[in-house]
């Protein structure tokens, strides 16, 4: 599981290659959306914000060798397969299904979570966040 907290996080998966690009822009852009929601007087710059200090939630990508006990380590107790998303959203980029839930703890709590080429949430589907149709190809 990668856990993207701070821009530097999204840095590394962009150097390392770690997902497409165009997830690496997506990312950028849910940060930006996290940071806004997190810190409203605007204290940090995104180079400096750090999920971690403001306690809001971040972003996990899931890249399917997680165990159960990192599932539960998200505060997913029942597993993965008992989530109930408050919305997904399907991306089909480079002949692969990304699949982004936002998972809502609680009033000021919640998590972004990504995963590749699962059909878990595809009932939770409506649109991505562009407006396109789940299977549109997005480059």
């Amino acid at each position: 599981m990668i856990k993207v907290k701070c821009y530097k996080d999204i840095l590394a998966l962009e150097a390392n290659n770690s997902v497409p690009d165009r997830i690496i822009t997506m990312l950028k852009e849910e940060l930006v959306r996290i940071k806004s929601w997190s810190d409203e007087d605007g204290e940090t710059t995104l180079e400096t914000f750090h999920t971690d200090d403001y306690d809001y939630g971040y972003i996990a990508i899931f890249e399917g060798t997680e165990t159960d006990q990192e599932i539960e380590d998200l505060g997913l107790t029942d597993g993965l397969e008992a989530i109930l998303p408050e919305v997904a959203y399907n991306f089909f980029i480079d002949g692969e299904k990304w699949t982004k839930i936002i998972v809502i703890y609680n009033d000021s709590y919640s998590m972004s979570v990504w995963l590749r080429n699962t059909d878990t949430f595809d009932s939770y589907v409506t649109n991505d966040e562009e407006g396109d149709t789940p299977s549109e190809e997005i480059f």
